[in-house]
């Protein structure tokens, strides 16, 4: 005798075997980075931050996001800065419209988090907690890589 799924199993089979066509949301995201890296808050006010800095071509507060020394991958090519007044001289060659439209279609609801930090894109730009003192007692977020190309 053939034995008929529940309609809850029929259900649930159909849940675990399509696709996933929903995204994640901004309660989700918070609660990763709550779990993982500390206040979503803080996490948020830089990402929107940042991404409105690029979208407004605001660079000195784009600039005063990252965590220095940074090196930054473009195209094959390493670059390090030490500070903001060096990537801000190099801000155009930084910041490839690759990396602008990264950031410009990024929504934060669809963030990747993990363990290391939050993504943006395909890993252009990733933000992760930078430790205020040796006990790290806090860890600030930071822009801490910015890369494209090869």
């Amino acid at each position: 005798m053939k034995r008929l799924l529940s309609p809850f199993a029929a259900l649930l089979c159909a849940a675990l075997f399509l696709p996933a066509t929903g995204h994640a949301d901004e309660a989700s995201v918070d609660e990763q980075i709550e779990t993982l890296l500390g206040p979503a808050s803080d996490y948020k006010e830089l990402f929107y931050a940042f991404k409105v800095g690029l979208e407004e071509g605001k660079s000195d507060i784009v600039v005063s996001l990252v965590n220095y020394p940074i090196t930054v991958r473009i195209d094959g090519s390493e670059e390090t800065y030490a500070s903001e007044e060096e990537l801000l001289a190099a801000y155009d060659d930084v910041f490839t419209d690759a990396i602008m439209e990264a950031v410009a279609n990024q929504d934060y609801g669809d963030l990747f988090v993990n363990s290391e930090g939050v993504m943006i894109g395909n890993g252009e730009v990733w933000i992760t907690g930078v430790c205020d003192d040796s006990a790290c007692t806090t860890a600030l977020p930071r822009i801490m890589t910015i890369q494209s190309g090869n």
